[in-house]
């Protein structure tokens, strides 16, 4: 671990003539990309961090000081300014990317301003700025970039200064020096946090906790005189208020700094105070500063991280990522992090010697976990400068910039306490690489990374998570009223440590509960607990559960493999395979008498919950105990289940939840659930199993190519598999103990990954299946090729355009409940290889690029006869896909060009030859072109596709506007095929897979996020009602049905499958 020993100094001098005139700097804001700094002259220096490259940008007329600066990546990279005298203005940086920005531009807000602007605040697409001055006003500016347009308009005025602003899910947070405030941009509401404004006013700021895509799910942080915290929700409604005071009565671990002078005679405040607030690198970690000092809280564990106070002199600071930058006096510029800056870096372990390689200018590393009483390393470097030419072609300001790195040489001191061995188990294993977002930063474990690798840091207790226990909200004990109604989570790792927390809105804080624990068991009531001893094998049985105090374990059963409970039984899989069974218990009487239950074969799982037994064999079969009641715990006989075996799944682990649902993980790492059991019908209602995504989110954030997965990653390009897959696999080859990696209760549903994390689920969720179809007359063999779907010109429902090969079609209407296909006849000698349908027309294309057309009418829903349609207009273009919409048609050639047409018929009414409009597609590099383009049903949607799998969505069509206005990038998948709806966008990956594009609306054409939905197919297609069809890896038809849980588990799920129930909110916590 190292400690930060570096700053970097930027001196600053413009040389005007024979004249050299100091230049302070002003603001500050910071990406992984660039380092943005203000100047007291007007003058704004961007730091290119990945060439090492310094640009300069002047704000022409007036030279008044820049005050607040603010960096957004998205399609293209801008940055914000505002300066003392009022002024916004916005570069649009040049990329040398394709089809991005080519040449600097510039966008000024003026006149709407009087005073100073303090705050800037940018939406992710970068489509809004919100500035704030120091008189109170906030202007929204609106940003058309295509356009070149900047419209400003005053939104707030407040009678105190704008201190600081954050704008998430249409929401803007505005912190002023009396109060904070939530305005909502679609409804025009102003929310306060709090009912009353502060009574002593200061530089107190607020910002938005993490959420992943929900506006009701926002909390805000904001600070409050006297070292407090709230934390509120998106309405204002303070739901905490932490004292902070006590965390700085104790030592204060500061981040030390290369010793300089202090300035004599500075004015030190009596009181700490909090400050502007950011989030920063972890859950639940904060970042607060203002002139005198910066603190990093950590607020789930309540536990100061690191400080830096000073005499005043602290300008501005920002946080990404890692980093944190600060600007310190008049020209200083500090980094703190744990990695070194720059392009390479070679990190030694022995002796845990860093160095950077890099041409950047600065080095400095920091571990946020321990920072002090730790070992640091010598490192020392020349000074250097570097001057950078004036770009732009400002002749009229020769400039010059002078950058000064100093490293420093870093005292070696001892490090406190033994450092942990690192044994080979460890070594290889696969949760090594991860950063638990919990945890009690007091207990953290460090261990030396190989080159490359991130920094393994493992709570003790978080190591290894890979059973999770729950009880459920009931009371618990007579002493411990206090805790009644709050909700347990227990995990056990596989060195026999039991941890338990109670579960806040914020996090787990978990506390070791037992040592030498091979497996445990918890009532649903959570009165009974079982644990069994690892070595000995032996169950024990707790007479008083509580979590603090001393604990009472009775010896219930020897030789004992795994244990079930409900809250009176308890049933018994022993180490030889027999099972047992124990009745009667209770909270007083929390084991008795064993009795032996045949069983069918050795089972390695059982899970009891309502009156419902299930147990899983050695070899994966599910059983079910038929015959229980109140009167008879144990059942009368064990009944084999086929819908497992019918599906194929070779489940891992099964639980049985509230509700009458059941849950079970396969071997895959695929989460499955079953409704309507209960002991009349321990099997349920279904007759399958119904599949869950869990958590897989592609989210294009911040403009750069990389996404946000909610779990464990295999490739930059592709939807990911479940979390959980690794640790099954993992499971199966080395695990001698039952895993238990999912389950459920009134509070949600629960699952352990392979990454030290929990994924719940509180919300409703819904459940797929794929249906196989075999339409009348076919045989479940027959292979198809194409699917492709239409509205019927007459009657309700879809016609589904099905072949087996480029010489034949076949036509079925989906409310047929015998699917019986009627053939199309194709035009002589032709072999079709794409086709678009629509209400009333088929358009067909073969293998030379011509078009055939086929009319639909009521009278003849399939059509009379094929016409080919003239396309000398097109001169020698080849088409390689068409598609139709109600009233467009769409159209790509082998260039990658785009045509439009009005009019599907192939004559209009007048007998004029409809004309094809040629449309540029998007800029490209040489190689890449559009090879597909898609076509909603009610021709509100235009996306295409390119033949590296790239997606680009059309935007700006209206009824005015049908061909659209310009071309949208939409990164994150890898995709192969692509499908539209009258309301979004569902994608096939390169993989097979299969996602869906979410958010996409008229306002939002590109719409926020990626889902997977669970599948694989080898083509697919959407109904104009969001129905999928698909043909299957090995050729066969399948049509998905989807079921919805509903949130409130007592109530039951609907009967009967549903259709296209995929906007129910579904989505994830992480925790």
């Amino acid at each position: 671990n190292h400690e930060t020993k570096t700053y970097l100094l930027v001196s600053l001098q413009v040389q005007r003539g024979f004249r050299s005139v100091l230049v302070y700097l002003t603001a500050l804001d910071s990406s992984s990309d660039f380092l943005a700094v203000g100047s007291s002259i007007g003058m704004l220096y961007l730091y290119c961090r990945r060439l090492a490259h310094m640009n300069k940008y002047s704000l022409e007329g007036k030279c008044d000081a820049i005050t607040a600066v603010k960096l957004l990546s998205c399609f293209d990279d801008l940055v914000a300014v505002g300066t003392a005298s009022g002024r916004v203005a916005v570069f649009q940086l040049v990329s040398p990317l394709p089809g991005r920005n080519k040449q600097l531009r510039r966008f000024d807000v003026v006149g709407l301003h009087k005073g100073s602007v303090t705050s800037l605040a940018w939406s992710t697409n970068g489509m809004k700025l919100f500035s704030g001055d120091d008189k109170g006003r906030v202007v929204f500016s609106a940003l058309d970039l295509d356009q070149g347009v900047c419209k400003p308009a005053l939104l707030l005025e407040e009678s105190s200064g704008v201190v600081q602003m954050e704008y998430s899910h249409q929401v803007l947070l505005v912190s002023t020096q009396q109060r904070s405030l939530l305005y909502c941009t679609q409804t025009q509401e102003v929310l306060q946090l709090g009912t009353k404004p502060c009574k002593s006013s200061g530089r107190f700021g607020a910002c938005f906790l993490p959420a992943l895509c929900k506006q009701s799910d926002l909390q805000v942080f904001a600070a409050r005189p006297g070292l407090r915290l709230w934390r509120s929700d998106i309405r204002g409604q303070v739901e905490d208020t932490r004292l902070l005071k006590p965390l700085f009565n104790t030592q204060i671990p500061q981040f030390e700094l290369f010793p300089r002078p202090a300035p004599i005679g500075a004015y030190r405040p009596a009181e700490r105070q909090l400050g502007l607030l950011s989030c920063f690198l972890r859950e639940g970690w904060i970042l607060s500063w203002n002139e005198y000092s910066i603190y990093v809280l950590d607020c789930l564990n309540e536990v100061i991280i690191g400080a830096l106070e000073s005499s005043g002199d602290i300008v501005s600071v920002s946080c990404c990522e890692n980093e944190i930058f600060v600007l310190k006096g008049d020209r200083d510029i500090i980094r703190l992090s744990n990695s070194p800056e720059g392009l390479a870096m070679e990190v030694c372990q022995r002796s845990g010697l860093v160095t950077s390689s890099s041409r950047s200018c600065s080095s400095s590393v920091t571990s946020w976990d321990s920072l002090h009483g730790n070992a640091a390393v010598s490192t020392s470097s020349e000074l250097s400068s570097r001057r950078y030419s004036t770009p732009l072609g400002q002749e009229e300001m020769q400039q010059e910039l002078v950058v000064k790195a100093i490293r420093v040489k870093k005292k070696r001191r001892r490090r406190q306490g033994k450092k942990p061995s690192v044994s080979s188990d460890e070594e290889g294993d696969i949760y090594r690489h991860s950063l638990p977002p919990g945890g009690n930063t007091g207990d953290v474990r460090t261990e030396q990374t190989r080159p490359g690798e991130s920094e393994a840091v493992l709570t003790r207790c978080q190591q290894d998570l890979i059973k999770v226990y729950f009880s459920s909200p009931v009371g618990w004990l007579a002493t411990l009223r206090c805790l009644s109604g709050e909700l347990y989570v227990f995990c056990l790792d596989f060195k026999g440590g039991l941890f338990c927390s109670v579960l806040p809105e914020t996090g787990l804080n978990w506390q070791r509960f037992e040592d030498n624990v091979h497996q445990v068991a918890l009532s649903p009531s959570g009165n009974l607990l079982w644990k069994v001893e690892q070595k000995t094998m032996t169950a024990f049985a707790c007479a008083k559960v509580s979590v603090k105090g001393k604990r009472h374990w009775y010896k219930a059963v020897e030789q004992t493999a795994f244990v079930a409970l409900s809250d009176d039984s308890a049933w018994i899989i022993r180490t030889n395979g027999d099972l047992y069974l124990q009745t009667g218990l209770s909270m007083e009487r929390p084991c008795a008498r064993s009795v032996k239950v045949e069983s069918p074969c050795v089972f390695s799982q059982v899970c009891v919950r309502a009156g419902v037994v299930w147990a899983l064999s050695e070899h994966k079969a599910l059983f079910y105990r038929e015959g229980l009641d109140s009167y008879c715990s144990e059942g009368e006989g064990w009944k084999y289940d086929t819908v497992s075996e019918a599906q194929g799944l070779e489940l891992m682990c099964v639980a049985l939840g509230d509700g009458g649902t059941a849950w079970a993980l396969d071997a895959s790492g695929s989460l499955w659930f079953r409704t309507g059991i209960c002991s009349s019908k321990p099997q349920g209602d279904d007759d399958h199993w119904w599949q869950i995504s869990i958590s897989d989110y592609v989210v294009f954030d911040q403009g750069s190519l990389f996404q946000t997965l909610l779990q464990a990653t295999h490739s930059v390009a592709t939807v990911t598999r479940a979390p959980v897959e690794r640790v099954v696999a993992f499971l199966s080859q080395y695990s001698q103990c039952q895993p238990s990696l999912v389950s459920a209760n009134a509070s949600g549903v629960w699952v352990a990954s392979g990454r030290n994390q929990l994924h719940l689920a509180r919300g409703s969720l819904v459940g797929t299946f794929w249906q196989n179809v075999v339409p009348r007359g076919t045989v479940s063999a027959t292979r198809w090729t194409f699917i492709t779907s239409s509205a019927v010109p007459h009657k309700e429902g879809t016609f589904l355009w099905l072949a087996q090969s480029r010489k034949d079609l076949f036509c079925v209407w989906d409310q047929d409940g015998e699917l019986r296909p009627s053939s199309v006849l194709l035009p002589p000698e032709v072999e079709l290889t794409h086709l678009s349908a629509c209400r009333d027309a088929l358009w067909g294309l073969d293998t030379h690029g011509r078009v055939s057309i086929r009319t639909l009418s009521p009278s003849c829903p399939t059509g009379l006869h094929w016409t080919l349609l003239d396309l000398s207009q097109l001169g020698g273009v080849r088409l390689v896909s068409v598609s139709c919409g109600s009233q467009n048609v769409w159209a790509v050639d082998s260039r990658g060009v785009v045509y439009f047409r009005v009019g599907t018929q192939p004559l209009n009414p007048s007998m004029m030859l409809p004309a094809w409009i040629h449309i540029e597609p998007p800029v490209q590099p040489i190689g890449v072109q559009l090879v597909s383009i898609q076509t909603s049903p009610n021709d509100r949607l235009l996306w295409a596709l390119d033949n590296r799998g790239s997606v680009f969505v059309r935007t700006g069509l209206s009824d005015e506007m049908p061909v659209g206005t310009d071309w949208e990038l939409v990164p994150g998948l890898a995709v192969s095929q692509l499908v539209l709806s009258c309301r979004t966008v569902w994608v096939r990956c390169v993989n097979g897979d299969l996602a869906r594009r979410y958010g996409v609306s008229e306002r939002n054409p590109a719409g926020d996020y990626w889902k997977k939905i669970p599948g694989s197919a080898n083509w697919f297609n959407v109904t104009p009602e969001d129905e999928l069809w698909a043909v299957t890896p090995i050729g066969g038809l399948s049509r998905r049905l989807t079921k919805l849980l509903p949130q409130t588990p007592s109530r039951p799920a609907p009967s009967g499958p549903i259709l296209g129930g995929d906007d129910v909110d579904d989505e994830w916590e992480l925790i």
